[in-house]
């Protein structure tokens, strides 16, 4: 009789301490139905507690799957950078593509042949600082060259030191071979970056110009 008792004791015990543990255990439903999903096609992380959290989620009044990159820092959302249908290729949705400590560089690519849109965002806000066509950069100089399109027919070529916090319109290479044949952004690049001084060419070995600019 004892035993029985005993035993009938103890399986109260661990059925109180299962009920227990599963009282401690809470489900966050996650905002709008928004599910974070990895892993992404590129790195989603940036310096000082940031990162790119890539959600997918059903948009009930476009009634279709949509997907969203939405910049981050610890658990607090700052701002929804993009969002498109759900599948598209992840370059088209954006990617880091340079990371300059208060600010990040936000890229989408469109394939071959199409510029890369490029976004220059305070991480602090998400506010966007420059927007344009992306030509080339060096992060660890904090250095960017794109281009601001003006109009259809009109744009310029922008040389920018975070560094320094120095902008400068690049005119010399307008009438180069390469950008009559082609466009601007597939003709310049930047070559070398010191302390003091930036260095761009052509990408033509027929029409081949270096320019030097100080920082």
């Amino acid at each position: 009789m004892k035993l029985i008792i005993q035993i009938l004791t103890i399986s109260i015990f661990f059925s109180c301490s299962s009920k227990k543990e599963e009282k401690s255990i809470v489900h966050r439903p996650l905002p709008e139905n928004k599910i974070e999903i990895e892993p992404y096609d590129f790195d989603t992380l940036l310096t000082r507690g940031y990162h790119l959290s890539y959600r997918v989620h059903f948009d009930t009044i476009e009634k279709q799957n949509m997907q969203s990159l939405t910049l981050v820092k610890g658990e607090k959302d700052i701002i929804e950078l993009n969002e498109t249908s759900y599948p598209m290729i992840h370059k088209s949705l954006g990617y880091i593509g340079g990371d300059f400590g208060e600010t990040f560089l936000f890229i989408q690519s469109y394939g071959s042949g199409n510029p890369n849109q490029m976004q220059l965002i305070k991480k602090e806000n998400g506010t966007i600082l420059k927007e344009g066509i992306f030509v080339d950069n060096r992060e660890d100089e904090r250095i960017l060259l794109y281009i601001e399109t003006l109009n259809d027919d009109s744009e310029k070529l922008v040389l920018l030191d975070l560094k320094n916090n120095k902008e400068k319109i690049i005119t010399d290479f307008n009438n180069s071979i390469c950008a009559e044949i082609g466009n601007l952004r597939d003709c310049v690049l930047i070559d070398t970056v010191t302390t003091k001084e930036v260095v761009l060419k052509t990408d033509s070995e027929e029409n081949k110009i270096i320019r030097r600019y100080n920082r």
